[in-house]
This record gives C-alpha cells, structure tokens and sequence, in this order.
C-alpha cells in the first residue's frame, strides 16, 4: 500500500463542498439535524439526534485544541473534512453525494492535517464527558503509534508503515469496514469564507484575542482560487 499524495472532499450535492456544520447557529445546527434524520443513507450520523451534536460540537473542539498543542496558534476556523486518497464509501453516507479530489501539492503543512482513522476518538482520548460515539481507539500497544495523533503530511509518510496506520487499514477493508479503512484529513484553509482576520475560539466563536496565523505563512493563491483554477465546476462561493 502506497501513501497516497492527494486527498478527497466528499459533500452532498444540495448544499455544497467546504462546509463545517459546526459553524451554524444552535438553531440551524438543530434543524439540520431534524431535517437529515430521516434520510435514507447507507449510514446516517443524523439519525443520532442531540447525541450527534453534543459529540460532534465536542469533537471539533478538542482537534483545534489538538492544532493548537502542535502548531502553537489557533487555526483561523474549523476544519473541512477529507481522506487521504479515496475512499468513496462515504458517498453513500449523503442523499447524493459528490466529491473533489485535491492535490496535497498545494498545502503548506498548517493547512491539511491528518488522523488516523479519524477525530472521533478525541472525545475518549482526552476523556470528555459527552457520548463517545463512533469509533473510539482503546489504549492499547497496537494504537500508541496514531492514538490522539495529529500528522502533518510529511510526518504521516514516514510514519504511515512504521506506526501501523498501513496494516489497520489494509485489515478494515479486508472485513469490508467503515471506520478505520483510511486516513482522515482536515483542511484549514478558511480563506473563502472567513477573513483572515477572524480566528476561532475553542468555544466555537470568533475571537480577536487568538493570534492569527503569520502573514508570510500564506500563498501567493488563497485556497479558494486555487480550487477554483483546478476544479472550475466545483463553486466555493458558498454562504
């Protein structure tokens, strides 16, 4: 199993690529939630109700503490979520989903992170007390190597066989999984949507009192322009 060098953004065709929902309003977030539970997908996280949100609210949280902990700022927003290469079972967990495939070439290391299986298992791994739903890691020998683990892309290439990541995920999709079959990444760049003068607070707020990230950090392209040059169909002037 090679190391993929791209990654894929998977989102459902009605409301667009390169969204958070943890960015709505309570009463949006609420909505959202009462309006997708229903749906018939192969998996429907919605289906969870407010267990969802407390979880998932939470969740966020803790891997922009986990950013912070390794970069020593805030990211500018929450992430928008990806795997690394390709793993399109997870279209099936969207009405009609869609995706995007981006070239990890165009990422400085601040600006795509990645974990493995994914971020879900913050919540038991810094013992938050909120439903620890989904896949959560045990703390055993064979996870020490990603457990709580936040992965720049080169440090994932060179830990990606030694760690273990490589063999689990080869396990998982030989039992046909979900969880644990690829890598989860997630990209900060918030450009589009967000001034680089705004920063997020942990509580899920902008804040003025976080630094930004250093000017000389970013592109000559924002994030925007650049999928935008690369995947012209695909339209990032989303509310």
């Amino acid at each position: 199993m090679k190391i993929p060098t791209f990654i894929t953004h998977y989102f459902e065709r009605d409301r667009g690529p390169f969204l958070n929902i943890c960015d709505l309003p309570d009463d949006e977030l609420k909505n959202l939630v009462n309006d997708e539970r229903a749906s018939e997908t192969a998996f429907n996280r919605f289906a969870l109700g407010p267990e969802f949100i407390e979880w998932r609210l939470a969740a966020d949280d803790l891997l922009i503490r986990a950013y912070h902990d390794k970069f020593g700022f805030y990211p500018i927003g929450r992430p928008f979520f990806a795997v690394l290469g390709e793993f399109d079972k997870t279209l099936t967990m969207f009405r009609q989903g869609e995706r995007v495939i981006l070239d990890l070439s165009d990422f400085e290391d601040h600006e795509v992170t990645f974990m493995y299986p994914d971020h879900s298992h913050l919540t038991s791994f810094y013992c938050a007390e909120v439903p620890h739903l989904f896949y959560q890691l045990t703390d055993t020998p064979e996870n020490q190597g990603f457990r709580g683990q936040l992965f720049t892309y080169s440090e994932l290439s060179s830990r990606f066989y030694a760690s273990g990541i490589a063999d689990s995920i080869r396990l998982h999709l030989d039992r046909n999984g979900w969880a644990g079959c690829y890598v989860e990444a997630q990209i900060w760049c918030r450009d589009h949507r967000t001034r680089k003068d705004e920063t997020l607070h942990p509580s899920g707020k902008a804040s003025s009192l976080i630094p930004r990230l250093p000017p000389p950090q970013w592109k000559s392209y924002s994030f925007c322009q650049k999928i935008e040059l690369k995947h012209p169909r695909i339209s990032t002037n989303v509310p």
